[in-house]
């Protein structure tokens, strides 16, 4: 939904058509991103997928993840994303829950490229566990929450 400054009733701009694997659905979204056309992203949770919606849209497009709704720990499939940013270049970073690590998507293509993590739960300087959060700083360097080990870990622009 989206909310006017001072309005009391929200604008459907995503989903709404029920629980489903649908174009026109949402399965537990959870995190979202709005870029400069006015896109709307979603981390589409319990459909293992990341959908966009164009600006005024009645349907979205799978851009990362399956579009049949099975996880997966493949480089072109996500188990359970739950955040999502895109940086200055439009890559898109989708914190993938489940596998434990954070996958980018180049613009147009959905084979992701694992930028954080291995894919294995742990706790070490290379690992994550159960992520749930992701940003950049002016400098392009990644946060992320690593949500079952209790820190925040930063993770330095190459």
């Amino acid at each position: 939904m989206k909310w006017s400054v001072n309005s009391t009733t929200g604008t459907l701009v995503a989903g709404g058509n029920g629980q489903g694997t649908g174009t026109n659905q949402l399965s537990w979204g959870q995190g979202i991103y709005v870029d400069s056309d006015l896109s709307v992203y979603v981390a589409n949770n319990n459909a293992h997928n990341v959908i966009k919606w164009l600006w005024g849209a009645s349907l979205g497009t799978v851009v990362a993840g399956s579009s049949s709704g099975a996880p997966g720990s493949t480089s072109t499939l996500l188990k359970n994303p739950c955040s999502l940013i895109l940086d200055a270049y439009s890559n898109l970073y989708v914190v993938d829950n489940n596998n434990h690590r954070i996958q980018m998507f180049c613009p147009g293509s959905t084979n992701g490229t694992t930028v954080a993590g291995t894919g294995s739960q742990g706790s070490s300087a290379t690992t994550l566990n159960y992520p749930c959060g992701i940003a950049f700083d002016s400098q392009l360097n990644m946060y992320v929450a690593d949500t079952s080990n209790h820190r925040i870990q930063k993770f330095m622009k190459l």
